[in-house]
């Protein structure tokens, strides 16, 4: 039997059009989470591309082992310590200095798992200011240390209940590589456009199909596809369209370094798994080899100030009050 590459039974989250075409066919191969392939598929109207069909919201938690690299110290993505501390810090305060003109005195980091980076957030705004952290869940040691530093930990899903953020309530809310995680990300920009204040930003970066590891790799190893857990891939065009239906105003738009899906894609190629380093020469393919990191870092903001594409894209979004 010949397999299937093409269909009407589809439903584009951008224009709703029926019809599409097979982009990938693929098996978990980072994480092999469960046994056979997943489909991502493209609109043949507006070029969007989603796993078809979508995952019911009861089947999405088992898409995440225990091994998965946010909370697994072995896998070769994790990340931590000093170095990556640093980073953070600098980020936060970069974050700051460009946002000199507004009076954020909530931040709500959504999906954030662990609070580093909002730890770091609060200390560069100042450590009178609200910094909440948004999940489903969070592990022990992550209540211990919001504890510590004065962050509020608030149980939610940002598609079903965002009942405990409050409505008008945040001056800043940020998601960064989540949206393309979730199962219906238009309805989650607009439970979050409620949260924000009166003249609030929402910040939101994504994977995007434009940079050069994508054009080398997309027939097959690009590490962006993260199968079976990007359940939306968006060109910028269409995330723009996707804030602004939620009745925000597009502030500031442009491109980010990808060192990630560099390494991902060349281990996926190599045959690596994300969950334990192997006895592979390609092992050196890690977060956490610096120089290796620092050079996809240099070569993407490169690309970027040059107004080239990368693999990672972010939208600034206000709330006009």
């Amino acid at each position: 039997m010949t397999p299937v590459t093409e269909g009407t039974d589809g439903s584009c989250l951008i224009c709703q059009n029926p019809n599409w075409r097979l982009v990938i066919r693929s098996p978990d191969v980072e994480y092999k989470c469960k046994p056979g392939t997943w489909d991502l598929v493209e609109c043949t109207e507006c070029g969007h591309i989603y796993v078809h069909p979508l995952p019911q919201y009861s089947e999405i938690s088992s898409l995440y082992p225990n091994t998965y690299y946010t909370v697994n110290k072995k896998s070769p993505l994790y990340l931590d310590g000093a170095i990556y501390e640093k980073k953070l810090g600098a980020d936060a305060r970069k974050l700051r200095r460009s946002l000199q003109g507004f009076n954020i005195r909530s931040i709500v980091d959504v999906g954030a798992g662990e609070i580093s980076r909002l730890v770091q957030l609060k200390e560069a705004f100042g450590g009178d200011v609200e910094a909440i952290a948004f999940d489903i869940q969070f592990e022990a040691d992550i209540e211990k240390q919001a504890a510590r530093h004065r962050v509020k930990l608030v149980h939610g899903n940002v598609e079903t209940n965002t009942d405990a953020l409050r409505d008008n309530g945040h001056d800043l809310i940020i998601m960064r590589q989540l949206l393309e995680h979730l199962r219906d990300p238009q309805l989650a920009v607009r439970n979050l456009a409620r949260k924000l204040a009166p003249n609030g930003l929402i910040i939101i970066d994504t994977p995007n199909r434009g940079g050069l590891d994508y054009t080398l790799f997309r027939r097959k190893y690009w590490g962006g596809y993260h199968v079976p857990r990007h359940f939306h891939l968006f060109s910028q065009e269409a995330l723009v369209q996707l804030i602004e239906r939620a009745g925000l105003t597009v502030y500031k738009k442009g491109y980010l370094p990808s060192m990630g899906f560099w390494i991902i894609s060349l281990r996926n190629k190599f045959g690596l798994n994300s969950i334990a380093p192997g006895n592979s020469f390609w092992e050196f393919l890690r977060y956490k080899n610096l120089p290796l990191a620092a050079s996809f870092i240099l070569f993407d903001a490169v690309r970027a100030k040059l107004g080239m594409q990368t693999s990672n894209q972010f939208v600034y979004a206000l709330k006009k009050g």
